[in-house]
């Protein structure tokens, strides 16, 4: 029997088998996790490579024909669809902007939300554009007034409509719908 029992195991020979355990785990665990990324990395770029569809930066997001826009004689709403990408995440982006010119004649592009609370501003009814001049967008939760150029015309908001900056290349106009111009205050 007592050739059975096991034998006597020293302190020291359990925390250096316990020390070399750790360590094998961890050497598995971060040896899994460079392949998990290099596999990931590499099949990333082998669908880039596949697809043969328009590459553009995320966020960027097509308005349409830089001649058709240029042509507008009036605010038109216009819905896009963008992709937000933040490094492997990447979330569809859908909504719309108002597109007008300006006092020079050049596009621009104004964003729908209100700079009260972010609602959506819609534009104003012909009953409501007869009680205050220069009314064309109102936001329907709060009141807030805007003009044709994104202007304030009520003292609800703060500001006027925040603006994106127009890109024009090859013959279209795009705009970064994730950075957003602020404007001072009241304008």
């Amino acid at each position: 029997m007592k050739d059975r029992m096991p034998r006597q195991l020293s302190r020291r020979a359990f925390l250096g088998t316990t020390g070399k355990i750790a360590l094998g785990v961890t050497a598995a665990l971060t040896g899994t996790t460079g392949l998990f990324y290099y596999g990931a990395k590499t099949h990333k770029s082998n669908a880039e490579s596949e697809a043969k569809v328009e590459q553009r930066p995320g966020n960027i997001a097509d308005l349409g024909s830089h001649e058709e826009l240029a042509a507008l004689t009036e605010m038109t709403k216009i819905h896009y669809e963008a992709e937000y990408v933040d490094a492997w995440y990447t979330k569809p982006l859908r909504g719309f902007v108002y597109v007008t010119k300006d006092e020079n004649g050049q596009l621009l592009i104004l964003s729908p939300a209100c700079t009260h609370l972010g609602c959506s501003v819609e534009p104003a009814t012909t009953g409501q554009r007869a009680k205050t001049k220069g009314l064309v967008l109102f936001c329907p939760c709060h009141g807030a007034e805007f003009g044709k150029f994104g202007e304030t015309v009520s003292t609800v908001v703060p500001r006027g409509l925040d603006t994106f900056e127009p890109i024009i290349a090859g013959g279209r106009v795009y705009f970064d719908a994730m950075q957003p111009i602020q404007r001072s205050e009241s304008t």
